[in-house]
């Protein structure tokens, strides 16, 4: 889910969160990097008391690459978030305005700060308010979310299990819960989850696309092909579908439908560079050297930002 991308931390970046991490109240700027680095000094807070057991990360869950050199090779990214989602697919994990009472005008400012890309602000917006009402399973979920996205999954998966406990047919939160569990390799425990979400609400775009990536992480390939094919049918604008549409029809040997659905997916979400180096792959295998080596260079400018 969570519905609804990771950025490498430079010498000079991790010297920032050194020294700021004894405080979780610096403002950060509107920038999505700012935010990532200001969330790292408030999880270092959180993880002394609060993160759950970290959870061993299957390598073959993910996409791999063919090494093409030194260079090319570091464009392989660490997927224990979902990093295929741009600020708005996430928009698909969020609960909407009508979807859970009490509000709290505080929620509304923290979605801003999120569209703002002042992620940092409105992870501490989201925990002022649990701190004052630790039932909002709104809150927990939102903060669940940020989590994810930004690579903490074991923080992401309290605030999703304790969402849970709280409103246990609630399909966001059971997409989003099971989602985060797929990453970490808990497969079981995710499929229980999203088969609860579709038996709430079996035609769900969101919770029917976490499936199709679910067996895509398993292996089995025909069966994501079907959901997601489906997906991508209902909802062109999925970025997360067409992406691992198009990586599941390349696992399967359908290169030129791999082509089609991930050229699909780089026009809705320019910055994944995974679907950038895999188009490079499918060109190369159709000889188009010229084109291949354009996909190439995007994924690596991608990576290095």
């Amino acid at each position: 889910m969570p519905s609804k991308g990771s950025v490498k931390k430079s010498a000079a970046g991790k010297e920032v969160v050194e020294e700021t991490a004894a405080s979780t109240k610096k403002k950060v700027s509107t920038s999505k990097k700012a935010g990532k680095k200001q969330l790292e000094e408030l999880a270092t807070a959180e993880v002394q008391t609060e993160l759950l057991p970290a959870k061993d990360e299957d390598p073959n869950d993910e996409p791999s690459y063919e090494e093409l050199g030194e260079e090319t090779a570091q464009i392989i990214v660490d997927d224990q978030s979902s990093e295929d989602l741009d600020l708005a697919d996430m928009e698909d994990a969020f609960f909407g305005p009508e979807d859970s009472p009490p509000q709290d005008e505080r929620l509304g400012r923290a979605r801003d700060l999120v569209q703002e890309g002042q992620i940092g602000n409105a992870i501490e917006l989201y925990r002022d308010i649990l701190a004052d009402s630790p039932r909002n399973v709104k809150a927990r979920n939102n903060l669940g979310v940020l989590y994810d996205e930004l690579g903490h999954p074991e923080l992401a998966l309290e605030q999703f299990e304790a969402a849970e406990g709280i409103d246990p047919q609630n399909i966001e939160v059971l997409t989003n819960y099971g989602s985060a569990l797929a990453v970490l390799a808990r497969y079981g425990e995710a499929e229980q989850l999203l088969l609860r979400a579709l038996a709430v609400e079996p035609d769900s775009v969101v919770a029917r696309a976490s499936v199709g990536i679910l067996n895509f992480r398993r292996g089995a390939y025909v069966a994501a092909e079907l959901e997601l094919r489906w997906v991508c049918e209902q909802d062109r604008e999925s970025a997360r579908a067409f992406y691992y549409h198009g990586e599941t029809l390349n696992r399967l040997g359908r290169f030129d439908e791999a082509l089609v659905a991930l050229e699909r997916a780089t026009v809705l979400e320019p910055k994944n560079s995974r679907a950038f180096y895999t188009l490079g792959h499918l060109y190369d295998r159709k000889h188009m050297i010229e084109e291949a080596t354009l996909m190439y260079r995007q994924a690596q400018e991608l990576q290095r930002k």
